[in-house]
Parts: structure tokens; sequence; C-alpha cells
């Protein structure tokens, strides 16, 4: 099952690293309860004032990355250079509190994992067997996850020319089906039930013209979601390489055809919001030419009309100042913490929170586990929030709050990436000669011609 929403329903889902996922929650928690203060409607019929609970605002999905090497990031915490990555950490984060989870230690919340596959290299890796010791450490996590549902992103953004899979396409996807077929072979029928495939592309221009998305794709067997990444495509000055709303719509339309639900996987507006760390050649265009001053329009406007076009099934927000990490340091992301910007949490609030986007209701945490059908909608007047008998601030928020960001800051919840050892690429190189037997084993029509 692919646990597609409903139509005009959207999963949210918010990355991509443990402090950042936190900022988003805590923050618009306190948002939220200063909006309910300063309104005029504050208190209930009973004449109590009512209270929202911090898991009301809890995203229905946390995003992290990690690679087939080490599979650091998920049960035990890494950092690539881009910030904390801990799965199970995030799911500690925000335990569930549904009681009718089917098992008390389930979160309500997902997860979404981008799994870096090493390129050529590392897919022939995989179909040579000499991974499949890492494969079944995978296999052993996702079946003790906790997560409600998890989607697991294989080689993320495989067209995206700088990752290392354009140069033998047919060699990805042996991989991916090796990867989807061993989950399937050994994972428990209840684990399985839990995990989502998504096939995901970078949405932009790929390395050569030769290539396509159909020279990619695994098969609809072996695909549940389709996703794409939307970072600088909406805007008018988007450098060819940074792709097009047509790059965009072309993979959307690719899925529509193969009747796959999507993802927006990754996300964010490139150049910061409020477009400080835009590139040289991106001021000199919006010096010259008309464009949207509106920090919320600009970007997060035109991606809602995407979602309610092509009725996306989830959205996938990173929210961070991208400035602060190693790894994206003048790279050009900039800030995009939504709190960092006031008009922006405003509209976000009224409606992504608020579900204010007319036709289109997001979802938060414990909506995956019915996959969207009851989606728990967010009463932000408090008649329809369900109390955990702990009051607002129990012991859950005193760890949400205080304790968890006290270490992250502290330094104490941090792993340095050089003493786990870090990404360690393999070294060497294939050669077409070694792949050719591995890639004997495909049809035709799936086949590409591996470069010389």
């Amino acid at each position: 099952m692919s646990c597609r929403p409903p139509a005009n329903h959207t999963y949210l889902a918010i990355g991509q690293d443990l402090f950042s996922v936190n900022e988003y929650v805590t923050s618009q928690y306190n948002y939220s309860l200063h909006q309910q203060l300063n309104s005029t409607n504050d208190t209930s019929t009973n004449g109590e004032r009512s209270g929202l609970s911090i898991s009301n605002f809890v995203p229905s999905t946390f995003m992290v990355y990690t690679d087939l090497e080490t599979l650091k990031g998920l049960w035990e915490p890494t950092d690539y250079g881009s910030g904390v990555e801990y799965a199970d950490g995030m799911l500690d984060l925000y335990p569930s509190q549904n009681p009718n989870t089917q098992h008390s230690t389930q979160s309500s919340t997902g997860l979404q994992i981008g799994l870096w596959l090493n390129g050529t290299q590392g897919c022939f890796s995989i179909c040579a067997g000499e991974m499949d010791d890492q494969i079944q450490l995978l296999v052993s996590y996702l079946e003790r996850s906790r997560a409600s549902k998890i989607f697991l992103r294989l080689g993320y953004e495989f067209d995206n020319p700088s990752f290392g899979y354009s140069d033998d396409p047919a060699m990805y996807i042996l991989a991916f089906r090796k990867i989807v077929s061993d989950c399937r072979e050994h994972l428990s029928d209840e684990a399985l039930g839990r995990v989502l495939f998504v096939w995901h592309s970078w949405a932009a221009p790929m390395a050569k013209k030769s290539l396509s998305l159909a020279k990619f794709y695994p098969g609809d067997e072996f695909v549940d979601w389709i996703g794409v990444s939307i970072f600088q495509q909406v805007y008018a000055w988007s450098p060819y390489w940074g792709g097009s709303m047509s790059d965009v719509e072309n993979v959307l339309e690719f899925a529509k055809k193969h009747d796959k639900p999507t993802i927006i996987a990754e996300s964010t507006p490139f150049g910061g919001i409020e477009l400080k760390q835009a590139s040289n050649d991106t001021k000199l265009f919006l010096a010259d030419n008309e464009y949207d001053h509106d920090d919320w329009g600009r970007w997060f406007g035109k991606v809602i009309d995407v979602i309610n076009k092509y009725d996306i099934g989830m959205l996938c927000y990173i929210n961070c100042n991208w400035e602060n990490q190693p790894m994206w340091h003048k790279v050009g992301f900039g800030q995009t913490l939504l709190s960092s910007n006031p008009h922006v949490m405003s509209q976000w609030y009224e409606k992504i929170i608020k579900n204010g986007v007319v036709n289109r209701t997001f979802l938060a945490s414990g909506s995956l586990e019915n996959c969207g059908a009851n989606p728990g909608i967010i009463d932000l007047d408090g008649s329809n929030i369900q109390s955990n008998g702990k009051g607002i601030l129990g012991l859950s928020h005193f760890y949400s709050f205080i304790l968890v960001p006290f270490l992250v800051v502290s330094g104490a919840f941090f792993v340095p990436y050089f003493i786990l050892g870090g990404h360690k690429a393999r070294s060497g190189r294939s050669s077409v000669r070694e792949r050719r037997p591995l890639l004997s084993s495909m049809d035709e029509s799936t086949r590409a011609s591996p470069a010389q």
C-alpha cells in the first residue's frame, strides 16, 4: 500500500537535522501560543483558557540522511557537516501521544530517509553483493524502527550530474531494485507495510541530453512514490543548471503517467527567504527587473500552487540556517528558518498550521498511522484538542524545550564527525567490462548504454 493521502491532503515533513527540526516545532508552538494569548477569543466556553500541546505542531514526518556505507545517522548520531543527523533521536524528541498506536513504543511520526548510494561505483558494489551486510543492517533498522511510516529515498537526486549516477543509469536501476527486493524478502509483513520506496529526481538539467527520466526508472513494481526537489526552479532568474518549472512539471507529469503519489522530497528557497545569499548574477537580475518583493509569495506561494495543481502527497521543507553549517556555508542556500522572517511565520501559521489554503489540508503527526484518512486537524481555538492528562507543560515539554536544546547547544549531544569515522567513499572505480555481466540481466526497455 502506497499510503497515498486523500485528495487535497498533503503530509507535512520537516528537516533536515535534529536541531532544525526541534527549532521548527518549538518556534511554531511558541508563535501559536502568542497568537492565542493575543486573541480576543482566547478562553474556552467553560471559562478556562484553552491549551495547545506541543504535540499539535509535530509534522507528520521528520527528514534525515544517511549513507549505505556507514548507515550513521539512524540509530546513532553523526554530522556530515550539515547538522546532527539522528533518526532515532528525532523520534525520541516527540514520542507518540496516541494510545491507539499498534505498539506502545511506536511513534506517531514518520521518517523520510535520504539514502546515499555513492554514485555508479556504489551501485556496482551493491549489485556485486559487496554491500549485502550493510543492506541487512538497513533491513534490521527498518524492522525495529518506531516510525509510523518510513519513506526511503534510494540514491536521492539520481539525475543530479554531480552525484555520479549519470554515467550508467542502468546500474542505478539494478541497485535500486536489489535494495527493494532485499527489503521485501527479509522484512516482516508488518514492517514492510510501513516502508515506502521513493524514486527522487532533482528536477533540473541532466548531465547529457541523451539522458531521460525513463532511463533511470526502476519500474512501477519497485517504486511507491516519485519525488522532486524544488529550490530555485520557481524563480524567473533561476540559472540553467538550477532548473525551471518545466523541469519540475516534467517529473510530476511522469508520476501522473505512472499513477504514483508525489512528494516534494527536498525544498527550501535558494538564496534564503529574504534572498540575502543570492548570487551576484541574481542580484544583477533583481536590480534590472521587476520581481515579487513578498517574501512569502515569491517562493512559498508558488510552491503551494504546484501542490494544488498536482495534488502533491507530501511536502518536505528544509527549515535551517544553511550558512551556519560547514557543508553549506557560502554555497548560496542562505537562511531558511521560518522563524527568521515575521511575515513568513505569520503566513505559515495562517496557511499551513491553520490550513488556510483553499481546498488543501496539511497533515501533522499521527496522520500517517491511517494514511491521512482521519487527519485530526489542529483546532487552535482549543475545542478539539485531546489532553494527555499531564497538562501543557509536562515532562515531555521539559525534555523538548529545555534538556535537548541545552545538550545540542552545549555539544554533549553532538558526536563529532571525525570521531564517528565520517563518510568513507570506496576507492577505485568499476569498468564497463566489470559491470556488463550485471547489466545483461536487464530487459532492453530499461537498459541504458553505459558511458565508456
